[in-house]
C-alpha cells in the first residue's frame, strides 16, 4: 500500500484488509490478555509504527478524518502518527485532546507517549499540559499525564516538580495508581534520597505500597536496601482495580 496518498473510506477499508493480512494469531491472543482489549487483529507494534511513520509523511490529515474505527491497531496508528509530525506544539496538543476519547487501554497511552518527542522541545508548555491531565477524571487522560511526566520530566530540571504532582494524587483506578508507582519507583533508582522523602509522604496506601514493591523488584538496588524498603510497607487490606 501507498500510505502517503490522500485517504478516503475506500482506501481506509483497504488498510483494514492489509492489516488483517498481517495478523499473527498467537500474538493476538497473547496481546489481548495483556492490554484487556478484544477488538484487535494482532499486528505487532513495530509494523504499526512503520505504517504510522509513512502516513505522517503524506496526507495524514485526511487519514485522521476517516479514522473512526475503534479497532486497536487503527487507534494505535493514529497515536503513533503524532510522534512523527513536525508541527507547532499547540497543534500537537489539540490533536492529543481529540485523541484522548478514543483511548480504551493503557497500551494506547504508553506507546503514544513514548513517541512524542516534541515534548522535549517545549518543556514548559508540555509540563503544564501533563499536570493538567493528571487532574482530569478520565482514567486514560490521567494516565497519559503521568506517563508524559515519566518520559519527559523525570530528569534533573523537573524531577522535584514531577514528584510533587504525582505523589499527591489519590485514585481508585488501578491503571492510574500503577502509573504513579512506575514513575516514583523509577525516580528512586536515580534520585534515592530526594525520592524517598516524597515516598514516605504518599497518602494513598495502594500507590505507596506498589511503589515500594516496584523498587524491591529492581535489580539495581542491593539486598540490604530491599530489606529496608520492605520494612517501610504499610499494613492494609485495601485493593483496587484488578490487583
Amino acid at each position: 500500500m501507498n500510505f502517503k496518498d490522500t485517504w478516503d473510506n475506500k482506501k481506509y477499508q483497504e488498510l483494514i484488509k492489509y492489516l488483517e493480512s498481517l495478523q499473527d494469531k498467537k500474538y493476538q491472543e497473547f496481546h489481548a490478555k495483556i492490554i484487556d482489549y478484544n477488538n484487535l487483529i494482532g499486528v505487532k507494534t513495530n509494523i504499526l509504527k512503520n505504517i504510522a511513520k509513512e502516513i505522517s509523511k503524506g496526507d495524514y490529515k485526511s487519514f485522521l478524518e476517516v479514522n473512526t474505527s475503534n479497532l486497536y491497531e487503527l487507534v494505535m496508528i493514529e497515536g503513533l502518527i503524532y510522534g512523527f509530525l513536525k508541527i507547532p506544539f499547540q497543534e500537537l496538543l489539540d490533536y492529543l485532546n481529540n485523541y484522548l476519547p478514543k483511548i480504551k487501554t493503557w497500551a494506547h497511552v504508553d506507546l503514544t507517549v513514548s513517541n512524542l518527542k516534541l515534548f522535549k522541545k517545549s518543556p514548559k508548555e508540555g509540563f503544564k499540559y501533563a499536570k493538567k491531565l493528571t487532574h482530569t477524571k478520565n482514567t486514560w487522560s490521567k494516565r497519559m499525564g503521568i506517563v508524559i511526566l515519566l518520559n519527559y520530566y523525570s530528569h534533573d530540571t523537573y524531577i522535584d516538580n514531577t514528584l510533587e504532582v504525582v505523589t499527591k494524587l489519590k485514585t481508585k483506578d488501578y491503571y492510574v495508581g500503577m502509573a504513579v508507582a512506575w514513575l516514583v519507583s523509577t525516580s528512586y533508582i536515580r534520585y534515592k534520597e530526594k525520592t524517598l522523602i516524597y515516598i514516605v509522604n504518599i497518602q494513598d496506601d495502594f500507590i505507596y505500597n506498589k511503589t515500594l514493591s516496584k523498587i524491591i523488584d529492581s535489580r539495581r538496588i542491593s539486598d540490604d536496601e530491599k530489606k529496608f524498603i520492605k520494612s517501610l510497607k504499610r499494613a492494609t487490606n485495601k485493593k483496587i482495580g484488578n490487583v
